[in-house]
């Protein structure tokens, strides 16, 4: 008799954890937009033609201003990631890139576009697949 108690208690606590993973399961495959991140790395939106050749424009004319940008990130990446980072080095290397990114911000505004990686603004620079696809998460027009 005892045995048959102890089986039971086991499929029964089988079954509940069963249950109890699907439903969790279920739960976090039913909200794809998780904390408010979208499982898509770079998104586009729908923009009017208008905007869209302003920011086609804007990507073809800096080109090298972005291209400067990665390099100078991967140098201060190489910079922090050393045994005793410089700081002297450091500083240099971030006041390049705030020189950078304010030559990118002064270009998007003569195009009506939202400077890109700026806040709340957009994340255009945030990654690498938005860089190489070129979306348009964060060229938004100013009339939004």
């Amino acid at each position: 008799m005892i045995k048959k108690t102890n089986k039971k208690s086991i499929i029964l606590a089988a079954i509940l954890t069963s249950g109890i993973s699907l439903a969790i399961t279920q739960a976090a495959i039913a909200n794809p937009n998780w904390h408010g991140k979208s499982r898509v790395p770079c998104q586009a939106q729908q923009i009017d033609t208008v905007t869209q050749k302003a920011q086609e424009k804007f990507l073809q004319e800096t080109v090298e201003l972005r291209k400067q940008m990665m390099k100078k990130r991967a140098s201060m990446r190489a910079i922090m990631g050393a045994d005793t980072p410089d700081a002297a080095q450091a500083a240099k290397v971030a006041g390049e890139l705030f020189d950078l990114r304010e030559k990118l911000r002064l270009k998007a505004d003569e195009y009506g576009l939202a400077a890109p990686g700026m806040g709340q603004r957009g994340a255009f620079m945030g990654g690498p697949d938005c860089m190489t696809k070129g979306c348009s998460k964060g060229m938004r027009s100013k009339n939004f």
